[in-house]
């Protein structure tokens, strides 16, 4: 290789490290503010699926208990 073409190539490569370069610590930090962001948003989805369980939970109780009660109260009509 002579002179010249590794000159090229040096000058290219310094070029492209340049373009591409390394991440500074300030899109470091809104890398890790985003990161942080999502994490309390999943947060939020988490307790509020938590919640509607319950509520879904207790709705169920109702349901069964109410369900019971007809079926005692159909089976008392039925014997008179």
């Amino acid at each position: 290789m002579s002179m010249k073409s590794l000159t090229k190539i040096s000058a290219l490569a310094l070029i492209a490290g340049l373009t591409v370069g390394c991440a500074s610590t300030s899109d470091l930090q809104k890398v890790q503010n985003d990161a942080n962001e999502a994490k309390s948003m999943a947060r939020n989805a988490m307790d509020t699926a938590n919640e509607a369980k319950s509520m879904a939970s207790e709705a169920k109780s109702i349901s069964m208990a109410t369900e019971e009660k007809i079926n005692r109260m159909f089976k008392k009509s039925m014997y008179k």
